[in-house]
């Protein structure tokens, strides 16, 4: 180990590192907690200001869901089954949403095993008859009373 290289070296740290003292260590601790606890201040305030995303609508909720059975836009029966499953959603029922249009979707189905065409008043007129049948047996299904309704 060559000892030679040591002065140098010392000499070389001395010249770039400084040396603080304990008064000038504080100020520096002040300074850039202060920094923190401003820049903590400016972040929470943008995102105080930032509006938030509003949850998606009852309506787009149960378009989804109703496309999810297979019900689009065009076809037939979607604005009962759109109608059914907001109304759900807005009742805070997600399940009873999904249970309207599978109802809407196999009612649909039904109607088109009796080979009615979609376009035909017949059609709809079924339609409306196996949805209002298989509602019923979707409510029925899950009756929840607040309180007792007859007493023996």
């Amino acid at each position: 180990m060559d000892k030679g290289n040591r002065p140098l070296a010392g000499a070389f740290l001395k010249d770039h590192f400084q040396f603080i003292s304990v008064e000038e260590s504080m100020t520096r601790t002040h300074h850039w907690a202060g920094l923190a606890l401003g820049s903590t201040l400016l972040v929470a305030l943008a995102v105080s200001i930032v509006p938030s995303t509003p949850p998606a609508s009852a309506q787009s909720q149960a378009d989804r869901i109703c496309l999810g059975q297979g019900i689009g836009s065009s076809s037939a029966g979607y604005e009962y089954c759109l109608s059914r499953a907001t109304r759900a959603l807005e009742w805070g029922k997600p399940e009873l949403a999904y249970s309207l249009a599978r109802m809407t979707a196999d009612s649909r189905d039904a109607c088109m095993s009796y080979g009615l065409a979609p376009t035909t008043t017949d059609y709809r007129a079924c339609l409306e008859r196996e949805t209002h049948a298989r509602s019923q047996v979707i409510y029925s299904d899950e009756p929840q009373y607040e309180h007792q309704i007859a007493t023996p």
